[in-house]
């Protein structure tokens, strides 16, 4: 009968401890066991993220956080405009309107890039 092969590694005290943390936490036999599945999941993320070229999560919270910050001062331009309620809109400020839009979104990516290397 063939031997499955093994691996020999050292470790330190404190990720011992931490296996065998996660050992009696999960209900799982031995610390042997609790090692392979730590293993066995670390691959498998090593391995999706080689041929996945999807977004990562950072990636997406710093695009939701530059959508917030121009959604932040479209609202504030939007309450700027509304607080006249008798104010009648002219047509020549409707384009003035969208371009200024359109620089609200450079805005914000500016704003998010100053936040993102702690310079806000």
């Amino acid at each position: 009968m063939a031997r499955n092969p093994r691996i020999q590694v050292p470790f330190s005290d404190a990720l011992y401890q931490r296996i065998e943390n996660y050992k009696t936490a999960n209900g799982v036999a031995t610390i042997t066991d609790a090692a392979r599945e730590l293993i066995e999941f670390a691959l498998v993320i090593k391995e999706r993220t080689l041929n996945d070229d999807s977004r990562t999560t950072r990636e997406l919270l710093e695009e939701l956080l530059a959508k917030e910050y121009q959604n932040e001062t479209t609202i504030n331009q939007i309450y700027l405009h509304t607080v006249d309620l008798n104010k009648k809109i002219e047509y020549s400020q409707i384009d003035f309107t969208k371009e200024k839009l359109k620089s609200f979104k450079q805005k914000a990516m500016e704003k998010r890039d100053r936040f993102l290397n702690r310079e806000e």
